[in-house]
């Protein structure tokens, strides 16, 4: 079992995120806002206040969203999940997993 996390700075997808971990089958997530160390630097830390132009089009929060995915759907689901966010479109989000060796409390699925 995977563990599944995106960050997503394009936050006006989110819903199709959800609507997308519905239709796999995913039978839960969790999804958190959340503000990236580059914001922090630039607008609470004066000495850095020179990258705020390096910024622009950013936004000041995301989400985290994460969830678990077995391994054996893993390539699939984020085959359909990179197809909605892009990775590769700079801004968009990133995302990574995790092995999860143990999982208590998690449902059978």
């Amino acid at each position: 079992m995977k563990l599944v996390l995106i960050v997503l700075n394009k936050t006006d997808l989110l819903e199709e995120v959800i609507e997308y971990f519905v239709e796999k089958d995913v039978k839960g997530g969790t999804v958190m806002d959340s503000v990236g160390m580059g914001k922090i630097l630039t607008y609470d830390i004066p000495i850095f206040a020179a990258f705020k132009e390096l910024m622009v089009g950013s936004k000041a929060s995301n989400k985290v969203v994460f969830t678990t995915v077995e391994d054996e759907l893993l390539e699939d689901f984020m085959s359909g999940l990179d197809k909605i966010i892009n990775f590769e479109e700079p801004g968009t989000g990133v995302a990574f997993t995790i092995d999860i060796d143990n999982a208590y409390g998690l449902a059978s699925r």
